[in-house]
């Protein structure tokens, strides 16, 4: 039998806008980056929380200054929350695309190679699903001018920019590592593999001072250079082919069935959403961009 307070929670209106700005500072885990994400003030989404453990009778998060956290009844809630939030949104952007026509620009993306060959074109289908009207431009990458002149509408970039009118959000941190075929492994001691006396396959000299090369030279290694290549698509077939050790990115090359040979640790790369201020709020580009981030939380971070 449902006692009064349960009553009355049925029957009151349950804010749908305070359900969304609660899904983003969970997801976040922070007032100001779900503030970014919505286009709000923290004041705001701060009292529409406010406002929802009230009406729900219910603590869901406990904030600090150290951002935001799940309570065990907001771990509850999220779970019935989240996938509403995202229907309600789907409603909105169907919608603007009813409204605006069939004939809007492709989204174009913009990053290096192995990001759109192996984190966003295998994942398509998933953003074709929450919007069938949309279309991606993918393109292979590194300049950061072309978001500037609005020829690329989102950009994922190794290095943050510096210009005032971009915004650059962390994504999930791309581990590199040595790898080479089994093949080519065979009957070597891992354990006392000298790289010296290997063969390296490597980025070529147009990438300039890129970690790789930086690490590389710190290794006197530069002899050892086999191949390069400016693919890093290249390194990573020629790798699986026998023909050497490579720097690759560890999400690729295992999927590849490569082996680590584990050496010094090389520096990891730290890739950054980056896109126009004026776009912040634009709902289709937002859409796009959540996309993105899960792509990355899928594909990069490793178990």
């Amino acid at each position: 039998m449902e006692n009064g307070f349960s009553k009355m929670i049925n029957e009151q209106a349950i804010d749908w806008e305070a359900i969304r700005c609660f899904v983003a500072v969970a997801r976040r885990g922070s007032l100001s980056e779900a503030a970014d994400e919505l286009g709000m003030s923290i004041p705001t989404i701060s009292r529409r929380i406010d406002g929802l453990e009230t009406q729900l009778a219910l603590k869901l998060l406990q904030r600090g200054p150290r951002g935001a956290r799940l309570t065990e009844a907001g771990h509850a809630i999220l779970q019935v929350a989240e996938p509403g939030a995202r229907q309600l949104s789907q409603i909105a952007r169907r919608a603007r695309a009813l409204q605006e026509g069939p004939n809007l620009p492709a989204v174009r993306i913009s990053a290096t190679e192995s990001v759109i060959a192996d984190v966003l074109a295998p994942r398509l289908d998933r953003l074709r699903a929450q919007d069938p009207s949309i279309s991606i431009d993918l393109e292979v990458s590194n300049d950061i001018a072309n978001l500037n002149a609005g020829r690329t509408d989102v950009a994922i970039r190794m290095v943050r920019p510096a210009e005032e009118t971009l915004i650059a959000r962390r994504l999930p941190v791309i581990r590199l590592g040595l790898f080479a075929s089994p093949d080519y492994l065979k009957g070597k001691d891992l354990e006392r593999l000298v790289l010296s006396d290997e063969h390296l396959v490597w980025l070529d000299r147009q990438y300039g001072e890129i970690a790789e090369n930086i690490w590389l030279k710190a290794q006197g290694l530069e002899a050892s250079i086999r191949f390069s290549s400016s693919s890093v698509r290249a390194l990573l077939n020629a790798a699986v082919a026998g023909v050497g050790i490579a720097p690759l990115p560890a999400f690729a090359a295992r999927k590849a069935g490569l082996m680590e040979v584990q050496h010094r640790a090389m520096p990891e790369r730290q890739p950054w959403l980056v896109f126009h201020r004026d776009t912040k709020t634009n709902p289709r580009l937002q859409l796009v961009r959540d996309w993105i981030v899960t792509c990355f939380k899928e594909e990069i971070v490793e178990p």
